[in-house]
């Protein structure tokens, strides 16, 4: 996981100035009077109501834009992180009852009356997707020098509506704003409904009409039903009541998402591919998804061809095989072909400048709206019959580039600098309102589908949904700690698109799957069946998947006295950001954004700015992708700072017992002198009851702070122990303590003189080895003796090793040897003289031994072979004198073996030759 290196900054707690950023107006602050306690409690009442996700922080690179009071706040986080720094390096420290010194954000004004409960910023930067419940506005952003000029803290956005007729208050809350990846310059929004509809916006500026009507509305039950375009899947009218139906109660929707970015190097179809889950874990698939106008990346039309012409060629070959594969083969190919022969415009930006990004029409075939894939089954078993689930998460499968190139004509171009690493299937990820993720593998890969033009004549084979196959499941949440309005969110990383984040009321946590992608991937890349299962079940068990808790939530510290606890520890979804100035920053707030939480992360060893995994080298595993506290000088456990209660800064509530519980004719008897009576005995007592509770809770929050430093205080004595005990043995090691070869001498020349002594040696070993180098690389010629060696050996060689014949009966080769007239047979006179008398000998022996065992084998008996047994020389006598003589043959046979052995290594033949 990524090493948390601090919590929450100085910079961003109070009583800081980017502490004033997340602090609402209507909690009083510091010591200060108090005011607007009332709404603030009518707004915690709607927090317990709503039921959904939690998305008011979003950033542009390091800016955040923060609902606070139902307004948004902008403020760039490295000047508030340089002001602050700047501050302090003046010598200036903040009191508590100090103010800060200038406004650390601006207000951002817009004209909603709706609790927010959404931002989402466009690709480009320029729109700020503004959501409630029920409503949808945009909002224009201003440049981010804005920010520095010395304009008024209040700035007014111009905002647009978005479908004034259809996301109202009368219709179905929103789910979830989606910005498609593919859009035209980031400008095409993506909007589900609770009831299972979905719309398309492409938003144009200069068009005020993009912003009322969609480009493209579908209703998903409707579409559910459907058996041809020709059917009607369009949502119903605003006017138009709908009525009760069990199909409406299984597609109500919680969440949705696309199942790629646009990178390059995820799959064609993933990037179209909208994802939709139900409250009750029903996942469905929408794919090609694409506005009349959109921007493939440079590997999705390359991909695209490659498959629909593979596709193509293998329905028009097995058209009987197949059976219903055949039309959607045949539209995917005509959707290809129609991009392809389409001449493509350049996208334009702000100031004129024509950039390289080709932009396309949406293909009118086979249709604009998608086959709805799904429900997919959840290959699970028992463990996922129910799930409610409050979010889902996508990861897009790897590009296929060996198809592609294959499928890829000579002129496209292929932008791809390095290899693709990741995992060939899409993983799901589901996170329900207990707080457990679901991991999902999707092996099969979703691929655009259509409906039929027409209704078929005859009624089709019901099409078998795709498979989920669960991979594991997580738990984050205490089962005991759950608040009732829960909703947990998913947030990406940065850096990989195989880790995410999840932010719940009881804290942040880290995902990773990098741990286990590698592996399976060469498991999915293996041909062979056999074992499969048995693979797969040790890969799950273990190489599972990385969990850790980033930020931990208090509910009890940041309760205030007017909001429950279930809606004060309520967590917006964090925001994962990389800046040359924070760093690798997470943040998040609790209590509607009035308490910030942050964390800063140790950046990765290595990392790109692709999503994609870090590492391809199965060997360095996970753990080397971010650096080891044991690895690193700081090693350190960072630990959140303190954040003193809210009690501590909270008016008394007795002014307002007082002001607003009396009635009015009672009031003055407060100004008066006391008098015994039921009515001051009750107003006292209620006052006591008042005060006993807050004083109750100083005391409680200030035996807590005494606790910490009288814990920070031991810990601090532990700490300069721990130094002192340092200190000492390394004023031992200079003063030569612990050696008593040099007790008394100083460590310095101590370890000198070593240091010497290693140099000296190695000098003598690199003179050794340069000596060494010096004798094998010079060439001498060979001495007299050297080469008449040589000769000895060669003619030995060309004795011995001469083939003989079959049964070593003739020995002519020998006479022929003999009678050479070269000098080499003096020189081995000894030696041939020995191996010839051996030759002689074991031949003379050789012939007896076969006659008599020719004379034995003829006899009728002992008696007879004792009569011919001239030399009455016993059989056992004999069998030995044989096998010391066949001894004797194999030492000189030896002895030659080893003389040619040495001569091929002194290789003195070639040398002697020469």
């Amino acid at each position: 996981m990524p090493k948390v290196l601090s919590y929450t900054p100085s910079w961003l707690s109070r009583p800081s100035s980017g502490f004033e950023l997340f602090s609402s107006t209507n909690t009083p602050k510091a010591f200060g009077p108090q005011d607007g306690a009332q709404p603030r409690a009518r707004s915690s009442e709607k927090e317990q109501e709503y039921l959904g996700p939690r998305r008011t922080i979003a950033h542009r690179g390091s800016e955040i834009f923060v609902v606070v009071d139902n307004n948004i706040r902008w403020a760039d986080l490295s000047i508030v992180k340089y002001d602050w720094e700047s501050e302090h390096r003046k010598g200036k420290r903040l009191q508590e009852d100090d103010a800060p010194t200038g406004q650390s954000y601006k207000l951002l004004k817009v004209p909603i009356s709706e609790q927010i409960r959404q931002l989402s910023i466009s690709p480009n930067g320029q729109l700020l997707a503004i959501a409630t419940s029920h409503t949808l506005h945009i909002a224009v952003l201003p440049d981010s020098t804005k920010f520095d000029e010395s304009t008024q803290a209040l700035i007014k956005l111009q905002t647009h509506t978005v479908g004034p007729t259809t996301h109202v208050l009368s219709q179905s809350p929103i789910v979830s704003i989606l910005w498609h990846p593919l859009g035209v310059s980031g400008t095409c929004l993506v909007t589900v409904t609770t009831e299972a509809v979905v719309r398309l916006w492409e938003l144009d500026r200069s068009n005020r009409w993009s912003f009322d009507s969609p480009t493209l509305a579908m209703d998903l039950t409707k579409l559910d039903a459907a058996s041809s375009q020709e059917d009607d899947v369009l949502p119903s009218g605003m006017h138009c009541g709908r009525g009760f139906s069990a199909d409406a109660v299984d597609m109500e929707m919680a969440s949705a998402c696309f199942g790629g970015t646009g990178s390059p190097d995820e799959s064609a179809w993933s990037a179209t591919t909208l994802w939709v889950t139900t409250t009750d874990g029903d996942v469905y698939a929408l794919c090609p998804l694409l506005p009349s106008k959109w921007q493939p990346t440079s590997t999705q039309l390359p991909s695209l061809s490659s498959i629909a012409v593979a596709g193509a060629t293998i329905a028009s070959q097995d058209a009987d095989f197949l059976g219903d594969d055949v039309p959607l083969n045949t539209d995917q190919y005509d959707f290809v072909s129609e991009i392809d022969a389409q001449e493509p415009l350049l996208a334009t930006r702000d100031d004129d400048i024509i950039s390289n990004d080709a932009i396309y029409n949406r293909p009118k075939r086979p249709g604009p709206i998608p086959k709805l894939q799904g429900p997919f089954q959840l290959a699970a078993g028992s463990l996922v019959d129910y799930l409610d689930v409050s979010d889902i998460h996508v990861i897009a499968s790897k590009l296929d580039v060996e198809e592609m190139i294959l499928g890829a004509d000579d002129d496209s171009e292929v932008d791809l600098q390095e290899e693709i690493i990741g995992l060939s299937a899409a993983v799901v990820c589901l996170m329900t309102t207990d707080g457990r993720v679901h991991l999902f593998l999707d092996l099969e890969d979703v691929e655009g589908q259509w409906l039929p033009a027409k209704a078929p004549e005859r009624p089709s084979s019901v099409s078998v949904p795709g498979e989920l196959i669960l991979v594991e499941a997580l738990d984050t949440l205490d089962a005991e700690a759950i608040c009732e309005n829960e909703w947990p969110t998913f947030s990406r990383d940065p850096f990989s698109r195989y880790s995410f984040y999840t932010t719940h009321s009881q804290g942040v946590y880290f995902f990773s799957l990098d741990p286990w992608i590698k592996r399976l991937e060469e498991e999915l890349q293996n041909s062979t069946t056999a074992g499969a299962n048995f693979r797969l079940n040790m890969l799950r068990e273990s190489s599972g998947t990385l969990r850790e808790c980033i930020l931990r939530f208090d509910p009890d510290r940041f309760t205030n006295n007017h909001v429950s606890s279930s809606s004060s520890t309520s967590a917006n979804a964090c925001i994962v950001l990389h800046d040359s100035d924070l760093g690798y920053f997470l943040l998040t707030s609790t209590n509607n954004n009035t308490h910030p939480h942050a964390a800063t992360l140790d950046t990765p060893k290595s990392f790109t700015f692709k999503q994609e995994p870090l590492s391809s080298d199965d060997e360095m595993e996970y753990s080397n992708l971010y650096p080891d506290s044991s690895d690193s000088l700081t090693s350190y456990i960072a630990r959140s700072a303190y954040e003193p209660p809210s009690t501590f800064w909270n008016q008394s509530s007795l002014l307002q017992l007082t002001s607003q519980s009396l009635p009015a004719h009672r009031r003055r008897t407060l100004r008066e002198e006391v008098r015994l009576s039921t009515a001051t005995l009750e107003l006292m007592t209620s006052a006591h009851r008042l005060l006993s509770n807050e004083t109750h809770a100083i005391k409680t929050a200030a035996a807590d702070l005494f606790n910490r430093c009288e814990r920070m205080m031991q810990e601090l004595r532990t700490q300069i122990e721990r130094v002192r005990e340092v200190n000492g043995r390394a004023e031992q090691l200079v003063l030569g303590g612990g050696d008593e070869d040099t007790e008394g001498e100083n460590a310095s020349e101590r370890l000198g003189s070593r240091a010497q002594k290693c140099l000296e040696k190695q000098e003598r070993l690199t003179e050794r080895m340069q000596g060494l180098r010096r004798r094998a690389a010079a060439t001498r010629e060979v001495g007299v003796k050297e080469r008449e060696f040589g000769k000895e050996l060669v003619a030995l060689e060309e004795v011995v090793c001469k083939p003989d014949d079959e049964d070593h009966e003739d020995d002519s080769f020998l006479d022929d040897a003999k009678d050479r007239g070269d000098s080499h047979k003096r020189a081995v006179e000894p030696y041939w003289q020995r191996y010839d008398e051996l030759k002689h000998i074991a031949t003379e022996l050789v012939e007896r031994a076969k006659q008599v065992k020719t004379d034995g084998g003829g006899g009728g008996g002992g008696t007879h072979r004792a009569d011919d047994n001239d030399y009455g020389i016993s059989n056992d006598l004999r069998r030995r004198k044989v096998q010391q003589v066949m001894g004797l043959l194999e030492r000189e046979e030896a002895l030659v073996d080893g003389v040619m052995m040495r001569l091929e290594r002194l290789s003195v033949g070639q040398a002697v030759s020469t």
